[in-house]
């Protein structure tokens, strides 16, 4: 995985603000940055470092929400807790000018922020995998043991 870059981090910044449509237009960038940033249940969030291999500060049970950046463009998105395959809502990220912010018509897509629901009942692994949508065509994969 890819140290995170000063474009990579500024997504931390639109977490939380409304879904809109992609501004599609540029060539698509590979996939170059997949990691879990933040992890949050009734009793507290979780900011997560990179090269965490597991959450630290609670152990999380019942509903939990867990959240992906990913840096530039997959095609096969995929969460999974414990093996089981989870649905996620996603949200779009363009890149105008040096900012990334939440796709509004301006800029280009530069990647995406996934939000997974699962209902934690004991800790487990969280797993989020996907491929470029272009050359190169890695695969990128991150895990995080929820405690």
């Amino acid at each position: 995985m890819k140290k995170a870059n000063a474009s990579s981090l500024a997504l931390f910044a639109v977490i939380g603000l409304g879904l809109v449509a992609p501004a599609w237009g540029a060539t698509a960038p590979p996939l170059s940055e997949v990691r879990v940033f933040k992890v949050e249940s009734a009793g507290c969030t979780e900011t997560i470092p990179e090269r965490a291999s597991s959450t630290q500060m609670c152990t999380h049970r019942g509903p939990t929400q867990v959240s992906v950046m990913e840096v530039g463009l997959g095609k096969n998105p995929m969460g999974r807790f414990d093996g089981a395959q989870l649905n996620g809502q996603r949200t779009p990220v363009c890149q105008v000018g040096t900012i990334s912010e939440v796709c509004n018509g301006a800029g280009t897509v530069m990647g995406y922020i996934y939000v997974f629901d699962l209902n934690v009942q004991a800790p487990g692994w969280f797993e989020y995998s996907n491929a470029s949508i272009n050359g190169p065509q890695n695969i990128l994969k991150t895990l995080l043991n929820i405690r």
